[in-house]
């Protein structure tokens, strides 16, 4: 019998620390609204990478979009930015590790509805403002 209550109570253990462990990859979603003609939309959340380099990668981005990896911070000048972002393949970026930044991105939306643009992640902190 102690056995057996030995055991249950490892077991408890293990799955509640199986349960604890931190999330990998996040999914940013960023709308574009219907009509709009190229301006900078961005993210809801902020991400902050754990490690100065960041992964993302996205397979809704239109080829003629701009990206931009703009920091919340104003001390921080430094906004990264690219016009040929890979479709589907991840791109690192050397950030400052620990700094908040916002996800933003440019393209037209000519038709009558949202268009929503997810980005991918990887090994950072997520934060809603």
């Amino acid at each position: 019998m102690k056995k057996l209550i030995a055991f249950v109570l490892a077991l408890v253990c293990v799955l509640g620390l199986a349960g604890c462990s931190a999330q990998k990859e996040y999914a940013i979603r960023i709308v574009v609204p219907a009509g709009s003609q190229g301006e900078f939309f961005y993210s809801d959340e902020e991400i902050s990478p754990r490690k100065s380099r960041l992964e993302i990668k996205s397979i809704d981005l239109a080829e003629d979009a701009d990206f931009i990896l703009k920091p919340v911070d104003e001390t921080q000048e430094n906004a990264y930015e690219c016009t040929n972002f890979p479709k589907g393949e991840p791109m690192l970026i050397d950030v400052k590790k620990g700094a908040w930044y916002k996800i933003g991105i440019a393209m037209e939306n000519p038709t009558d509805e949202d268009i929503v643009v997810v980005f991918h992640v990887v090994n950072t902190k997520i934060r809603v403002r």
